[in-house]
């Protein structure tokens, strides 16, 4: 964290929620860029909405999605200060009339783009750049393999979806979570036969489902092996599962389908996912 960001030093309203729904109240008929603010005032959201849209975040982060939250890591920032007895603090940074729509989104991408999401090294838990999604998610190599691996194949929009997501939380070349329905038999987790040292791809793979599921890093923790994210039911691949075994990250919980089965963390295994991930990147997606 690292406090208020100076492109909200001319926001129109600052505040908590109570004063916030007060000033909400004068900007009927208009569109509004708005940001959640830690209770430090360091920026983790922003968004762009009508009427009472700025405060709709919470009611999501306290509900339980049977399709899967949107953005898990902007949940659990905002469960977290709720859990702490805290409040988020929000921003109004800009005001516009209905007819200006675009500028709207032109002003949601560049506050995006200065303030930065966490995999740009910003404090953003955005996944999207802005301006729909047109603006950009998380980086990817144009290459075509590399694109159905690690990109937003426009082919393959399930794969897409579950790409996105994790690459929300690190870069990786391919991706270890997979849509349950493109994995032809979903094998039975056990420990890969050759050695395996840890990796940041694993760990990712543990943090997406753990993110989605709205879960703490906190030990005796089980993360499911599968989760869903907007509507994809994803699942942790064959080879991560076994990978995350044999390096010894995780202790496995079985199931008789293996999409049910859990990995169980340990103070070792979280202390080894956060000398992998580091503190501050887990703290920042509301895991620690």
């Amino acid at each position: 964290m690292s406090g208020p960001h100076p492109e909200l030093d001319r926001a129109v309203f600052f505040g908590p929620r109570p004063e916030l729904e007060r000033y909400l109240v004068t900007l009927s008929g208009h569109s509004y860029v708005y940001v959640l603010c830690r209770p430090d005032q360091t920026p983790f959201y922003v968004g762009k909405g009508v009427n009472r849209r700025v405060l709709a975040h919470e009611a999501e982060a306290r509900q339980n999605h049977s399709i899967g939250e949107t953005n898990p890591f902007k949940c659990n920032v905002i469960r977290k200060i709720l859990r702490q007895g805290s409040t988020i603090l929000y921003v109004i940074d800009s005001v516009f009339p209905r007819e200006r729509e675009q500028a709207s989104l032109e002003r949601e991408a560049t506050l995006i783009a200065r303030i930065g999401r966490l995999h740009e090294g910003g404090t953003l838990t955005n996944l999207a750049g802005g301006v729909g999604r047109a603006a950009g998610s998380s980086p990817f190599s144009v290459a075509r393999h590399e694109a159905t691996l690690s990109g937003e194949p426009e082919d393959n929009p399930e794969r897409a979806v579950l790409n996105r997501f994790l690459q929300g939380i690190g870069p990786v070349r391919s991706v270890p979570v997979k849509p349950v329905g493109q994995i032809a038999r979903i094998l039975p987790s056990t420990p890969h036969p050759s050695p395996r040292r840890p990796t940041p791809r694993c760990a990712y793979a543990l943090i997406a489902s753990a993110s989605a599921h709205g879960l703490t890093l906190e030990p005796g923790v089980r993360i499911p092996r599968s989760f869903v994210y907007e509507g994809v039911e994803g699942v942790i691949e064959n080879g991560v599962a076994r990978d995350l075994l044999k390096a010894e990250m995780a202790q496995l919980v079985p199931a008789a389908d293996p999409r049910a089965e859990h990995f169980a963390l340990s103070p070792d295994h979280i202390a080894l996912i956060v000398d992998l991930i580091g503190e501050e990147a887990l703290v920042d997606r509301g895991l620690l």
